[in-house]
Order: C-alpha cells, then sequence, then structure tokens
C-alpha cells in the first residue's frame, strides 16, 4: 500500500530534484562571483560587505525555495492573504493560492421510529435522544 503512494507521481519528485539542483547550482554561481569580485576596496578589506543587498536577497530566496518551495515574496503574500501561495505551484500548472477546504458541519443523527434522521443541529427538538454514528463503521453495527 505504501509503495503505491509513493509511485504515484515519480514525475513530479524527480522535477522538484532537478529544480533544487539548478537554484543550488545558480546560488553557487551567484555567490562565486560575488565573493572573487576583484574591487579592492576598504570595506572589501574589512569584510563588510562581502555581498550586495541584492546577491544577500537572492540568497535567501534560493534557500527558501530550496526548503519551502516558496519565494520570499510567496511567504509574504501568503501571510497577509491567509492562505498558502506558491510560484513554484503556479510553474507546475496548478493554482498560485491554494485555499483551505471548508469543513463541513458536523451531522448530528438519530434513530426515528422507521429510519435515521440526521441534523446540523445537536438535538433540535430536545428529546433527550442519544446521536448515532451514522453512516455506521464498519466496526459497529445499528
Amino acid at each position: 500500500m505504501m509503495k503505491r503512494r509513493e509511485n504515484a507521481k515519480p514525475h513530479l519528485r524527480t522535477a522538484r530534484i532537478v529544480r533544487k539542483r539548478i537554484l543550488a547550482g545558480l546560488f553557487a554561481a551567484v555567490m562565486g562571483t560575488g565573493v572573487s569580485a576583484c574591487s579592492t576596496t576598504m570595506s572589501d578589506v574589512v569584510g563588510t560587505s562581502i555581498f550586495t543587498g541584492g546577491e544577500w536577497y537572492l540568497a535567501f530566496d534560493v534557500i527558501s525555495i530550496i526548503n519551502t518551495d516558496k519565494t520570499l515574496i510567496d511567504h509574504a503574500v501568503s501571510l497577509s492573504t491567509g492562505q498558502d501561495c506558491s510560484t513554484i505551484r503556479k510553474i507546475d500548472g496548478k493554482s498560485y493560492c491554494k485555499k483551505d477546504p471548508v469543513p463541513e458541519p458536523p451531522l448530528y443523527c438519530y434513530r426515528s421510529l422507521a429510519a435515521v434522521s440526521c441534523y446540523r443541529t445537536p438535538d433540535p427538538y430536545n428529546t433527550g435522544a442519544q446521536t448515532i454514528d451514522w453512516p455506521p463503521t464498519r466496526s459497529r453495527s445499528l
């Protein structure tokens, strides 16, 4: 049973691994050019400006994509909307923001004379009846 679930979509797992390797290579290339730049200013000698602001942003963005499949902007949009938003999901052909499923309100079911009656509110007629498990599970019978 577990094997079927693991092998359900191997092409998506492979695409994610390839994407992470590409982003890791991009990250290494950008960081390598930032470190190997040959400008000998006093701030470089002291070590206070090894990377520019853009390089730091790109570094954190790539790290965020590798770990969470979201960019830094996706995290900000997710926080502001309350939904799960991801550019990577959009690239994969899905919606940008994933809405949480709305939970269905529970049903309260009671035995009546000929059948089972279910309501959205518990004991709507104040009869004091106990709820039953409906539809019945395999382990319990009516």
